[in-house]
């Protein structure tokens, strides 16, 4: 299974691509601008015409960016999106030309197999309007994405618990989110329990979520001005030590591209 970061943050945007030796690949959140999105495809050999199809978290700007356009990057390309209810009730609002064919409505627990790949949907808490998580399997491996959500669920401990690939938000360091000079009502937000996990709270998931089938952690979304890649991965090593459990983890760059991978 590969896994490729194309961006990783609230600032920079949120992008993904997962997929197989024998499967081609989906996309997970394009919030980025369309010529930085086919770009970034490119540098790992692609085009946006291989791609199976586009599955979106959550309405929020910096996963959908490439959608609200009057033609959207899956219009140009032709690629069925798979979105919660909430998510197409809110993109209705739009006048962005995209034709119903590639409207995929898609709920938490059901699952679509896409040209070999297999997703699942799961509903996580925060801020939007039917926010979903994503596991992919492809290649008899599976990899769980669960970013943007304020705090890990039993739902969604059972969901990830032993995938053999967790992309897990670590969005920010809570006293430096603090500190950090913004506005209150933003810092409420941000450290509630419908806005996005700190490390700690990240560390203390994944004590529960890796195993002996764990390949490797990759931290998203973290936050450019109350983060950095040193402070979360130290703050989830620290913890996964002090339980007994060693696997790799890495940090997802919050503009540059990144390419996970295991034979």
């Amino acid at each position: 299974m590969y896994i490729a970061s194309l961006s990783s943050s609230s600032t920079c945007g949120n992008a993904y691509v997962v997929w197989g030796d024998s499967t081609r690949p989906v996309l997970i959140d394009c919030g980025v601008p369309i010529r930085r999105l086919t770009a970034s495809l490119k540098e790992f050999g692609m085009e946006p015409q291989d791609l199976a199809g586009l599955f979106i978290t959550h309405e929020h700007s910096d996963h959908v960016k490439a959608m609200c356009l009057v033609t959207p990057f899956a219009q140009k390309y032709r690629l069925p999106v798979f979105a919660s209810r909430g998510f197409w009730k809110w993109y209705s609002r739009y006048s962005c030309r995209l034709d119903r064919d590639l409207v995929r409505p898609i709920a938490a627990g059901e699952e679509v197999v896409v040209s070999g790949c297999r997703v699942t949907a799961f509903s996580k808490p925060h801020d939007a309007l039917e926010p979903l998580g994503f596991i992919v399997e492809c290649d008899g491996e599976r990899a769980g994405f669960a970013m943007d959500l304020g705090h890990v669920t039993e739902e969604i401990t059972s969901c990830l618990r032993g995938l053999e690939h967790l992309v897990l938000e670590s969005n920010h360091d809570v006293e430096m989110e603090k500190r950090s000079g913004r506005p209150w009502h933003l810092i409420q937000r941000v450290l509630g329990r419908l806005g996005h996990l700190s490390n700690d709270q990240a560390a203390e998931a994944l004590c529960d979520l890796v195993t002996d089938t764990t390949k490797q952690v990759i931290l998203a979304h973290l936050s450019t001005e109350c983060n950095t890649p040193e402070v979360a991965r130290s703050a989830v090593l620290g913890r996964l030590a002090e339980v007994g459990k060693k696997v790799p983890v890495r940090v997802a760059p919050a503009r540059e591209t990144a390419l996970y991978s295991y034979s």
